[in-house]
């Protein structure tokens, strides 16, 4: 049978915490199943965020102990392609197989979750320097995203890496049937999918993170008020939002259109929100 690889490399705010400890959560019984989700106990879930620097004896102890399947995944290697060449010489040197999976999102809510994941990751900075976003509004963030980002571009250059087998490319809303397609069905239904809420990467609400930057800018709130504010942003995860205006995603879909059109006419995936055309 030949040793296979599952290698997943993003899209970053695409489900990749939650799949990280689910994998984690299973690791007992995927291993007795012969599929193995090495870790090495640090604190983030993702197992693959240095494979540029992977060792053929590293390579080969995922395998020992008779496994014959192996996931690896990080979400911050999306655009970080070359980081893959490594693995790609000792696994072709091995015969190895490599599949590579990337789950998506409509962009909109991509730039959504990244807006919210900047406030999390920094807000301390943030508040220190009363300078949320580095003095970036919402449009001025969200177009650097606009800018910077080349998604299909990121397909084509993994799989120029990996060439043996077309990329598999899903929905973040499609997570559990996809890695069930890989795992098998019968050994997908024995894992435990439900994780507690601490356990997955919620993004908070828009209105929040608005909310937050316009009290930093305000010299006249305190910082007291403001990290009052921070708890119950995270109290209100699951209420409406009403920072995610029709106006703010029609525009932001808008200049993804070219993206989305590349993604569909290069690797057959639709990833436009579906109030703009794409799939519901």
């Amino acid at each position: 049978m030949t040793k296979e690889i599952l290698l997943h490399v993003g899209s970053p705010k695409c489900g990749s915490t939650y799949m990280q400890n689910v994998m984690l959560n299973n690791a007992a019984l995927l291993e007795a199943a012969g599929v193995r989700y090495p870790h090495d106990g640090g604190t983030h879930p993702g197992n693959a965020a240095d494979i540029k620097s992977i060792t053929p004896a590293r390579l080969d102890s995922y395998f020992a102990g008779g496994m014959q399947r192996v996931i690896l995944s990080h979400e911050d290697l999306f655009s970080l392609v070359q980081h893959g060449d490594t693995l790609a010489a000792l696994t072709a040197e091995r015969g190895i197989a490599v599949q590579l999976l990337f789950f998506l999102r409509p962009f909109s809510e991509f730039v959504y979750g990244d807006y919210s994941q900047f406030m999390k990751q920094f807000f301390q900075r943030f508040l220190d320097t009363r300078n949320p976003y580095d003095g970036r509004d919402f449009k001025t963030f969200a177009q650097r995203r606009i800018d910077t980002m080349t998604p299909h571009l990121y397909l084509r250059r993994w799989q120029r890496r990996f060439p043996a087998r077309p990329v598999i490319v899903a929905s973040h809303r499609a997570l559990r049937p996809t890695l069930a397609g890989w795992l098998g069905e019968a050994l997908a239904e024995r894992m435990d999918w439900d994780l507690p809420p601490g356990k997955v990467n919620k993004s908070l609400r828009m209105q929040d993170c608005d909310a937050l930057a316009a009290a930093m800018r305000d010299p006249s709130v305190t910082q007291s008020e403001i990290l009052a504010m921070r708890k119950e942003a995270f109290e209100n995860l699951r209420e409406p939002d009403a920072g995610r205006t029709p106006e703010r995603t029609a525009w932001l879909e808008a200049q993804f259109a070219p993206h989305n059109k590349a993604l569909l006419d290069e690797f057959g995936f639709d990833n436009r929100h579906p109030d703009h055309g794409g799939p519901s």
